[in-house]
């Protein structure tokens, strides 16, 4: 055999790995790759969104991608490793793929739980098991969580995670199971077999729209003033309010409040945070800050993420707060 058939032989041969590799890549393997895609951050984190408490009931559409009947897809189609800096986030359609593409775009790997999926933690079986992701986004949950499922959660938190959690305004019940969001987090925290209260967090049943300033003044606090920029405004489009309790977990912090009230109120705010044992948790009552007015075309969705009255102070809260429950700021 010549030494050109040789070579030619040893292409082939290599080709045919290089195709069966892809073919039986894990679950594993495509996030490694996907993260180092980009590498543009210098710790790449694993981010989960939720996508099995009906986030697309009704006119919701909280998903970073979905198929063209509006089904949420566990990987985002087209594929992220195809995202590049120059990638617009209709590359995704999904009322919140803005904060998909943006995470993507910085160095970070997405996913989703998606129906047939469950949210375990310390389930070796389960691929999506929080235990290999660093956040978790659940936007308007819109069916209670199993009491598997809240301890699953709170653990997760307790031994390091990080969760971002959004409700909406009182009366949101988009699939008319008598429960909306605000109601299902309270469950979660109140209706557990963790710790009662834990964040020392509680969404107030109310309703109200409006556009604040009224923001902490503090330099160092990376959720208002991180890597993204500072947050000067967030504006509410029928949302609810916060209750922090202290005395629950001394770490809770408001962060923003409604106009008017002073900045040591536990009760009108908008935007908090707080730690439980290891682990790191924002809550934002308000869906439509993160909603960048492009997933299904036959829900009524608006742009919030990039509301020009507030300038960029909604991506910038929300990819600041990711980072820092990522533990990147």
């Amino acid at each position: 055999m010549s030494i050109k058939q040789i070579l030619t032989s040893l292409t082939f041969v290599a080709l045919l790995f290089s195709c069966s590799d892809e073919i039986n890549t894990t679950t594993t393997e495509k996030s490694s790759r996907a993260i180092k895609r980009l590498s543009i951050s210098t710790t790449p984190k694993k981010f989960l969104f939720d996508a099995i408490k009906a986030e697309t009931a009704g006119n919701a559409d909280w998903v970073i991608s979905e198929n063209s009947s509006g089904t949420p897809l566990r990987y985002p189609n087209p594929d992220q490793l195809t995202v590049t800096p120059t990638t617009l986030e209709t590359y995704w359609r999904g009322g919140l793929s803005s904060w998909g593409i943006a995470l993507v775009k910085e160095g970070h790997y997405v996913e989703s739980i998606v129906s047939g999926g469950s949210i375990t933690y310390g389930n070796t079986s389960n691929a999506q098991d929080l235990s290999k992701f660093d956040v978790f986004v659940v936007d308007e949950p819109n069916i209670l969580f199993t009491s598997a499922e809240k301890t699953a959660i709170l653990n997760f938190v307790k031994n390091g995670g990080g969760l971002f959690m959004i409700a909406n305004h009182n009366g949101s019940d988009r699939n008319n199971d008598g429960r909306d969001s605000a109601a299902i987090w309270n469950d979660l925290m109140t209706n557990n077999s963790v710790k009662s209260n834990p964040f020392g967090l509680t969404v107030e049943l109310v309703n109200f729209s409006q556009t604040t300033t009224n923001i902490l003044s503090d330099a160092t606090n990376t959720i208002l003033n991180g890597a993204q920029g500072p947050v000067t405004k967030l504006k509410f489009s029928a949302g609810s309010s916060i209750k922090l309790t202290p005395t629950a977990n001394a770490a809770v912090k408001g962060m923003i409040w409604k106009t008017g009230l002073a900045k040591t109120s536990t009760s009108g705010v908008m935007c908090a945070s707080s730690t439980f044992f290891n682990g790191r948790v924002v809550l934002v009552t308000d869906s439509s800050p993160a909603d960048d007015g492009t997933g299904n075309t036959t829900d009524v969705l608006y742009n919030g993420w990039s509301d020009a009255t507030v300038a960029d102070s909604h991506s910038r809260l929300h990819l600041n707060a990711s980072y820092w429950l990522a533990k990147l700021q």
